[in-house]
């Protein structure tokens, strides 16, 4: 049965030890990095620290994060409808990064990216439900679509995604750039090559028959609210 809970499946709301299989591994890469001083032992360590943050821990942080409107484009700077589109390309870039979204409705979906409570029907449950299963089978999904603006990313297409990324601790997303240069401003984005991008292009045809490759998109209501 579908539920609109946005904690992932195999997320607990228990902080205790890691798994046998996780503590052998934090272990034996403690040992490790034992030998290693200064920036190489440093990157080790918080590295271990980003491991060690349970499931349970980071569904909480998300949720509270979740009670807060989603920031918007339109909202904060509405002369960046004046800037001039100057599209980059296909990218990985940090989650951490994407903050908020471009096509407003950020009343109405959280800052987890996902809509309120009230705002969710059965339709968008069962899209989260298809998008967690996919995770789970390590699907690869399409890349997310986003301007920038202010140093920042915001979301065109792909909130669901962005919000999955976040209760399940994803780093990077793949995303299509589009940066926003405010009048007499300089681009800040590398614009990628011909034949990474056809490449890109390649593997989004192909991941097209996925189940999950509809989670939201230009069909999708929420995704657009």
């Amino acid at each position: 049965m579908a539920t609109d809970d946005p904690q992932p499946a195999d997320a607990t709301l228990d902080d205790g030890p890691p798994s046998n299989a996780l503590g052998r591994m934090l272990a034996s890469a403690e040992a490790a990095s034992a030998p290693f001083v200064g920036g190489v032992g440093s990157a080790i360590g918080a590295a271990l620290d980003s491991i060690r943050e349970s499931a349970g821990r980071r569904v909480r942080r998300i949720r509270r994060m979740s009670r807060e409107p989603l920031p918007s484009l339109p909202d904060l700077y509405p002369d960046a409808r004046r800037a001039r589109p100057v599209e980059t390309g296909m990218r990985t870039i940090d989650v951490a990064d994407i903050r908020g979204t471009a096509v407003g409705g950020g009343d109405q979906r959280g800052a987890d990216f996902l809509p309120f409570r009230e705002f969710r029907g059965r339709n968008w449950s069962a899209r989260w439900q298809r998008l967690r299963k996919a995770h789970d089978r390590m699907v690869d999904l399409p890349p997310i679509e986003v301007v920038k603006f202010d140093g920042s990313y915001w979301i065109i297409d792909g909130h669901n995604r962005v919000g999955l990324a976040l209760y399940v601790g994803q780093v990077g997303i793949d995303a299509s750039v589009v940066e926003l240069v405010p009048p007499g401003g300089q681009r800040t984005e590398p614009i990628g090559s011909l034949a990474a991008q056809v490449e890109s292009s390649r593997l989004v045809r192909g991941r097209v028959d996925s189940e999950a490759a509809s989670d939201d998109g230009a069909a999708d209501p929420d995704a657009r609210a």
